[in-house]
């Protein structure tokens, strides 16, 4: 054997070893960096750009990517709150409506559904298939599409097309979204003291106005998307609806107050303008207040109440808002006037106040009083002659009026304009209220405070006078004159309540006790005797003023009214009558508004519970 045939274990042999090759060659590395640092800067770039986009177009983006998926959001509305009288009687109400809603990239996704969808609407709600083909079409991407001539659908025919929709499942692409309208059952009824809504559903003129923060709720909210198999997946929140107020006001006495404005208008002798009011002198609380301006609250444009339809399309664009204006507008607070007679209670309780006069103070009246160098005229131009201090107020003897005014002298007679609330606000909760125009005590010198004494040259409102008035006959305290009563939540739970709020004190309780008595027998003997009602015992004054503008006469113009209190020794009710320029020739005639008064206590005075004593 071949000493090279066998392994020698002692033997070490060393084996060659061979070459492995090598895979990457100083060139490929280089080659293969380079494509590495390209890269990086490619990316880099890349991620610059792309940041730049996000941050300089990004929102454009995303606004277009969010198009792309059925996406709603969608306003719930509240129902505002309602407005009630003071026996549970409706006046304001909002009614829920419903607005068609149409997903037009929906019905565009099937023919088939489409057609029977259209079809299915055009049918129900008789409207134009075309027109709603056209919205769709140029509409294509829209989930929310409204259709003129398919909003504010009733209740009921919108709960017959979702049966329809149950029953005929091809109908797709349709929903309904709740909304609603304002309504005013009782029509005009109340028309300025409960307002309207405007174009952008907030409140104008009235309560609708004064409490539109109160009757206003909160408008809810729906997120929401469609996914894939058109489920809507969504969040809800809720709109909260508004309070409701409920006035002071009777329905029925309103009615009927507007109604024998509408007669004596109509039918009887008529006039330019004529306002009403009817007060608790106990509490403050306004339980009528109306005038000659009257207008349908569903649907305030409309002049139709007021003017012809001749006149109406006479009338130029500036001239027809300006009547609106004035239609709208609430006479008994936002117009001023001098009062005339009707003031001189207020006159004759400051100077009783002011121990100045008595029951047995006397005047002599002999047709006029020269006041410096101006005659003033009484309104007996004969004379009243000598007079105590009741019979001055039952004759309504000028003279004796501005003899007072003279003892209590300026500084006091403005003291107690302001004490009774003359030239300025009530602070009734109405909007629009005017402040009226007194004088100031410098310029009462003795011509203005003589004929001031006796309710002209100064001018009120009837909200002023009417408070004033039932101040002194209650035994002097002077209630906040306010319409609402209270304040509720949608589960009718009382949550604020408006309680009589006693602002000052006017006079001492025996003054009133005089002025009641005097006042009493105005009506029993005096010049207020067409006031009386069979039945019940009426006091008060009568008040005609001649009319005069920027500081002159207006020959011949007269304001006349009334202004009371039943029953005489414990008043319940006051009431204030103004007719303004009586459609006759002769109009210085306070009978027209101690007629229209008696007339019209005769047949409210039961519904304010208040009876006749036969």
């Amino acid at each position: 054997m071949s000493q090279y045939s066998r392994r020698n274990p002692h033997t070490v042999r060393r084996r060659r070893r061979k070459k492995r090759p090598k895979i990457f060659t100083r060139g490929m590395r280089i080659a293969l960096f380079c494509v590495f640092i390209f890269f990086l800067f490619s990316f880099g770039g890349l991620f610059i750009r792309i940041y730049s986009i996000d941050k300089n177009e990004g929102d454009r983006y995303r606004k277009s990517a969010l198009s792309q998926h059925a996406y709603t959001n969608t306003i719930l509305n509240y129902q505002r709150g309602t407005i009630r009288d003071r026996n549970n009687t409706t006046l304001a109400v909002s009614i829920r409506k419903y607005d068609l809603v149409l997903e037009a990239r929906t019905l565009l996704a099937n023919d088939e559904q489409r057609i029977e969808t259209v079809t299915a609407i055009s049918e129900y709600f008789t409207f134009d298939k075309t027109v709603l083909e056209d919205v769709i079409v140029k509409n294509p991407t829209s989930m929310y599409l409204h259709i003129d001539g398919l909003r504010q659908l009733d209740s009921e025919m919108v709960d017959g097309f979702k049966e329809k929709m149950k029953d005929n499942k091809n109908i797709k692409g349709v929903w309904f979204e709740e909304t609603y309208t304002r309504n005013y059952p009782l029509g005009s009824v109340a028309c300025s003291l409960i307002g309207f809504l405007s174009s952008d559903q907030s409140g104008s003129y009235g309560v609708e106005e004064s409490y539109n923060d109160v009757l206003s709720g909160t408008t809810g909210r729906e997120y929401g998307y469609f996914d894939a198999d058109m489920n809507l997946q969504r969040t809800i929140k809720e709109a909260k609806d508004g309070n409701s107020v409920m006035l002071t006001i009777d329905a029925n006495v309103q009615q009927i107050v507007e109604q024998e404005i509408a007669d004596f208008q109509k039918n009887g002798v008529g006039a330019k303008r004529i306002g009403v009011m009817l007060m608790d002198p106990n509490n403050g609380e306004i339980l009528a207040m109306a005038s000659d301006k009257t207008f349908d609250l569903n649907n305030p444009q409309d002049l139709s109440s007021m003017y012809t339809q001749q006149q109406i399309e006479a009338m130029k664009p500036e001239k027809k808002n300006k009547k609106l204006l004035d239609m709208w507008s609430n006479f008994c607070i936002a117009s001023d006037y001098e009062p005339g007679s009707t003031f001189k209670p207020f006159t004759i309780v400051a100077g009783l106040d002011e121990n100045l006069i008595n029951d047995d103070t006397s005047f002599f009246c002999r047709g006029y009083k020269k006041v410096v160098d101006t005659t003033i005229r009484c309104n007996n131009r004969s004379g009243h002659k000598t007079l105590d201090l009741r019979h001055s107020l039952m004759e309504s003897c000028n003279v004796a009026l501005m003899e007072i005014g003279q003892s209590l002298g300026r500084a006091k007679f403005f003291r107690y304009n302001k004490l009774y609330g003359f030239g300025q606000r009530t602070g009734v909760d109405l909007p629009g209220e005017q402040s009226g125009l007194v004088f100031t005590k410098e310029r009462l010198n003795p011509v203005e405070l003589a004929t001031s004494s006796f309710g002209q040259t100064q001018t009120v409102t009837m909200v002023q006078m009417l408070s004033g008035f039932c101040s002194i006959i209650n035994g002097g305290d002077y209630y906040h004159p306010h319409i609402v009563r209270e304040i509720q939540n949608s589960n009718g739970d009382v949550v604020d309540r408006i309680n009589p709020v006693v602002v000052k004190k006017t006079t001492s309780e025996d003054t009133s006790k005089k002025i009641r008595s005097y006042l009493e027998s105005t009506v029993k003997e005096g010049t207020a005797s067409p006031a009386k009602v069979k039945g019940y015992s009426v006091a008060g004054k009568t008040g005609t003023a001649e009319k005069h503008k920027n500081g002159k006469l207006l020959k011949g113009k007269y304001l006349v009214s009334f202004i009371g209190c039943v029953p005489a020794d414990n008043p319940e009710v006051a009431i204030y009558v103004i007719v303004d320029e009586p459609n006759v020739r002769d109009q210085a005639h306070s009978t027209f508004a101690t007629e229209f008064a008696a007339k019209l206590m005769k047949k409210v005075l039961p519904f304010l519970g208040q009876y006749s004593a036969k």
